[in-house]
């Protein structure tokens, strides 16, 4: 983990909602495609965690949603201002076991997470599927980003403005696969699960005090106890939690 302060380079909305903003930087603690940043913001008690979407040696780039004052804040910072971001928390994915024909599932703002997964799977050769879940077509973001990595590509709506209406497990259960990531909401998830037919591995989406692992406030049951999402997670297999 690393904390120090960033430079904002760009910060533009691209979807309903929905804001990229890109930070300049000290990258060095972020070891993994999954982990996640802790951004302190001014007047506010607690920091927010963003998942992050992609990084090279002196940027990331952060998707997020504005769903309360603190990401409300964060969508009127223009180029040239700062953060203190605490950099590196949590664990990644691990594409080891991702076999060849890996499946990544986004839901909303799931979705950014598996865009540096993606790009890192398509380095290692490998030929992933995409499925991105979202409730309307005004939501929708990324999805020629991903195309432009060389992945296929599906896009689930809700009210089925764009792609297959319904939710994501409706494209999944036709899909063959060897192994599948996915980050989103808990009633993503629960389909998922009843849905799978491999391995597979969650990244958690859940409020967090501290970020690293010391308050406890965002735990999650598994076989070997309670697991810390900021600290154990935000990933975890899918044979270790108990729903």
């Amino acid at each position: 983990m690393y904390q120090g302060i960033y430079t904002i380079t760009e910060n533009k909305k691209i979807a309903k909602d929905v804001y990229k903003m890109i930070v300049e930087g000290d990258t060095s603690a972020l070891t993994a495609t999954g982990q996640f940043v802790n951004i302190k913001v001014d007047g506010l008690y607690l920091r927010r965690p963003i998942s992050v979407c992609d990084y090279d040696e002196s940027t990331i780039t952060l998707i997020y949603k504005v769903v309360g004052a603190g990401t409300e804040i964060m969508s009127t910072k223009i180029p040239g201002e700062t953060f203190d971001i605490l950099v590196g928390l949590g664990n990644g994915y691990n594409t080891d076991k991702s076999g060849e024909n890996p499946l990544l599932i986004g839901g909303g703002v799931g979705v950014p997470p598996m865009y540096g997964l993606c790009k890192k799977l398509v380095k290692e050769g490998k030929k992933p599927t995409v499925i991105l879940g979202f409730n309307t077509a005004d939501e929708i973001f990324y999805k020629e980003e991903f195309e432009a990595l060389g992945a296929t590509v599906y896009v689930t709506t809700v009210d089925g403005s764009v792609g297959t209406k319904g939710f994501v497990t409706d494209v999944m259960k036709d899909l063959e696969y060897s192994y599948f990531f996915t980050c989103g909401p808990m009633p993503m998830f629960k389909a998922i699960e009843n849905t799978a037919v491999t391995s597979g591995q969650y990244s958690f989406e859940e409020r967090m005090g501290c970020g690293f692992g010391a308050c406890m406030g965002c735990s999650c049951k598994t076989k070997y106890g309670n697991k810390r999402i900021c600290k154990d997670g935000p990933v975890l297999e899918r044979e270790e939690i108990i729903w």
